[in-house]
C-alpha cells in the first residue's frame, strides 16, 4: 500500500513550526551573517538510509542527537536535498568534484574488499578534476594534515603504485586530501576488521548477516574467510605501496574508530582551520548492531515498537538496521561535540548527507508494500512514503535527509528549507565561502553544483536544473531530470513494467510521491524538461570525452 507522503510529513515532522517561523523572522530582522575568520568544513556521509529514517522524519530508530542538532540554532534542515547519484561510489565522486559522476568517469561501482585482496580498477576523475581538497589547498597552501579524509572511500585503490598490480592510484591523497585513515570499500559497521586476523576473530559481530556479504573471494593475508577482510588504511610515505594498515582490531562500534581518528586530527590542528569528511560505513551491507544496540531496540529503548499494521517482533535484520542509524548517531552527537569543546563549531560548515537512499528494490514501478517503516520485498529503511529505493531515479532513490549547520552564517535561529540542494553543492559552497576559483586550465569544464551559501543566509536561491542517470549513460537504466517544481522521469532501476517506461511527468511541489504522472495533461512541460535534459546529457558527455578523457562508459 502507497503512503500519502503529505500526511506522512505533517505528521512526522518533530521538528516544531514556532521553530521554522522564528528562524524566517529573525532573518526579516537582520542583516545575514558574513563569515567570520577562515572558517572549517566538514562533511558527514551516511550510507543507504532513507529520508524517513531519522527521528525529525519519524523513523523508527530514536536519534536523538541528530534530531537536537536539527533544531538547533544556526541549524538548517534541508527537506529537498538530495544525492548526486543513487548509489555509492558516484555520489561520493559528486561531493568531490562538484560535478555529475559521469563526467568523471564513474558510472557504478566495483568490488573489493580490501587492496590484500585485488586492487580495484576504478578510473575516478582521471584527469584530476580539482576538488574540495584542492580548494582548501588553494586557500591555505599545502599545509601538513590541514584535510583528512575519514571512512568509506570506494573511490578507487589506495596503493600509490596500483599500476603495477593491473590496478590505478585512486586514493585521497590522489585527490587533494593532505591525509586518509579509510576503508577502500564497504566494511561491517561492527567490529570492521575482525576476519583479517584468526586471532580477532571472536570479535566478529556478523548479525543477521551470518557470516558477512560483499566478500569477493580473494586471499586474506590475514587467514581469515577468502576475501572478507575489511581494514583500514593511511598514508605513510616510508612504507611499502605508501600506506599503512591496522595491525590491531577496531572497536565492535565502528563510529567510535573513526570519531576517535576525527579528535586526534583535531587535536593537531589546534584550532587551525581544516577541511574533513567522515563516510561512515552505516548503514550498508553488510551492517549490523552491536550486541548492546540490538538489545535495546529490541526492549523498546531506542526504537520505536512495531506499528499496529505488523506488530511482529522486529526481525534480525531490522533489529541490526535500526541499531545501526542509532549508532551512526551516537557518531555524529560525539563528533559535534568534539568541534564545540574546541572551539571550531560557530564558524565550521557541516553538512550531514547520505549517499542515496535505502537498498532494496520494490518492482515493479517503485512501490513498496507494507508501511513506509516495514515495507515488504526490501531490506528496512524508510523512504517516507517516497517512490523508489536506492538505484532509482524516481525520490527515493535520491531524496535523502540532511542537515546543514554553520551558526556563523546561519544565525541564532534554526530553519527548514525545501530549496533544492544536491551534493555536488559541497565544493561551490567552500569555494565561494574562501574565495577560490577552480584552476584555470578548468575553468570551462562543465559544473553542476551551486553555492548554497544564499539558502543559508535565508536569502532566496535561483531555480535550477539538476538530472540524474544510473549506470548506462545510454539511459536504459532509468534517467531523470528536475527544474523548479516539475520532474521528468524515464524508466528506472525498480521498473519492471512498460507503464514506467515511458516519459512521465510529475509535479513535485504538489505530488512529491510522483503518484501521478502528468505527462499527457503537460505535453509542453514535458517537451522543455526533456530538451533541458538533452542539453545538459550532451554536456556530460562533453566532460567524458574532452575534459576526463574517459575510457569507457557504457
Amino acid at each position: 500500500a502507497t503512503v500519502s507522503v503529505l500526511n506522512w510529513m505533517l505528521r512526522a515532522s518533530r521538528l516544531t513550526m514556532r521553530a521554522a517561523v522564528l528562524g524566517v523572522c529573525a532573518f526579516a530582522a537582520r542583516e545575514a551573517a558574513a563569515v567570520g575568520g577562515s572558517p572549517s568544513f566538514l562533511m558527514l556521509l551516511g550510507d543507504d538510509i532513507g529520508w524517513g529514517d531519522f527521528g525529525y522524519n519519524n523513523g523508527t530508530a530514536h536519534t536523538p542527537h541528530v534530531d537536537a542538532w536539527a533544531a538547533a540554532a544556526g541549524s538548517v534542515v534541508l527537506q529537498d536535498a538530495h544525492s548526486g547519484g543513487t548509489v555509492c561510489s558516484p555520489t561520493r565522486g559528486t561531493i568531490l568534484t562538484g560535478r555529475n559522476h559521469f563526467r568523471d568517469c564513474v558510472h557504478m561501482v566495483y568490488g573489493c574488499s580490501d587492496m590484500t585482496e585485488c586492487v580495484p580498477d576504478f578510473p575516478f576523475a582521471p584527469q584530476r578534476t580539482f576538488t574540495i581538497g584542492d580548494a582548501f589547498r588553494a586557500a591555505h597552501g599545502a599545509e601538513a594534515e590541514g584535510s583528512l579524509f575519514l571512512g568509506k572511500w570506494h573511490l578507487g585503490s589506495l596503493y600509490n603504485d596500483s599500476e603495477a598490480y593491473g590496478g590505478i592510484t585512486s586514493s585521497p591523497a590522489t585527490h587533494g586530501f593532505d591525509a586518509f585513515n579509510c576503508t577502500v570499500e564497504v566494511a561491517p559497521t561492527a567490529a570492521a576488521n575482525c576476519q583479517c586476523n584468526p586471532a580477532w576473530a571472536d570479535r566478529c559481530v556478523f548479525g543477521h548477516n551470518a557470516p558477512d556479504t560483499h566478500c569477493q573471494g580473494g586471499a586474506n593475508p590475514g587467514g581469515g574467510r577468502d576475501g572478507c577482510c575489511f581494514n583500514y588504511w593511511w598514508n605513510n610515505a616510508s612504507a611499502p605501496h605508501a600506506v599503512t594498515n591496522l595491525t590491531h582490531p577496531t572497536p565492535a562500534d565502528d563510529t567510535e574508530y573513526l570519531t576517535s581518528a576525527f579528535d586526534a586530527f583535531l587535536d593537531r590542528r589546534a584550532g587551525a582551520p581544516f577541511l574533513a569528511q567522515i563516510s561512515f560505513h552505516n548503514c550498508h551491507i553488510p551492517y549490523a548492531g552491536t550486541d548492546a544496540a540490538r538489545a535495546a531496540c529490541a526492549a523498546g529503548a531506542t526504537c520505536d515498537p512495531p506499528g499496529p499494521e505488523n506488530p511482529k517482533p522486529y526481525t534480525g535484520t531490522e533489529l541490526d538496521y535500526y541499531s545501526c542509524i542509532t549508532e551512526l548517531d551516537g557518531g555524529v552527537g560525539r563528533v559535534l561535540a568534539s568541534l564545540k569543546a574546541r572551539g571550531y563549531y560557530e564558524n565550521t560548515l557541516v553538512w550531514f548527507t547520505q549517499d542515496n537512499g535505502p537498498e532494496g528494490d520494490c518492482g515493479p514501478e517503485g512501490w513498496c508494500k507494507g508501511t513506509p517503516h516495514r515495507v515488504k520485498g526490501a531490506q528496512p529503511g524508510s523512504t517516507g512514503g517516497l517512490r523508489g529505493r536506492k538505484r532509482d531515479v524516481w525520490e527515493g532513490g535520491h531524496r535523502v535527509p540532511t542537515v546543514v549547520s554553520w551558526p556563523a552564517v546561519v544565525g541564532a535561529a534554526s530553519r527548514v528549507s525545501w530549496g533544492t540542494v544536491v551534493t555536488t553543492d559541497f565544493l561551490p559552497t567552500m569555494m565561494e565561502a574562501l574565495g577560490v576559483d577552480r584552476p584555470r586550465e578548468q575553468a570551462a569544464w562543465g559544473f553542476d553544483g551551486v553555492s548554497i551559501l544564499p539558502l543559508l543566509r535565508g536569502e532566496a536561491m535561483e531555480e535550477r536544473g539538476v538530472g540524474w542517470i544510473f549506470n548506462r549513460f545510454d539511459g536504459s537504466g532509468g534517467v531523470a531530470y528536475r527544474r523548479g517544481k516539475w520532474k521528468y522521469v524515464e524508466r528506472s532501476a525498480s521498473c519492471k513494467v512498460d507503464a514506467c517506461k515511458r516519459p512521465m511527468l510529475f509535479d513535485l511541489d504538489a505530488d512529491v510521491g510522483e503518484t501521478t504522472d502528468l505527462a499527457a495533461e503537460r505535453p509542453d512541460v514535458l517537451a522543455a524538461l526533456i530538451t533541458n535534459f538533452t542539453a545538459w546529457r550532451d554536456s556530460v558527455q562533453r566532460s567524458m570525452a574532452e575534459e576526463s578523457l574517459c575510457k569507457h562508459i557504457p
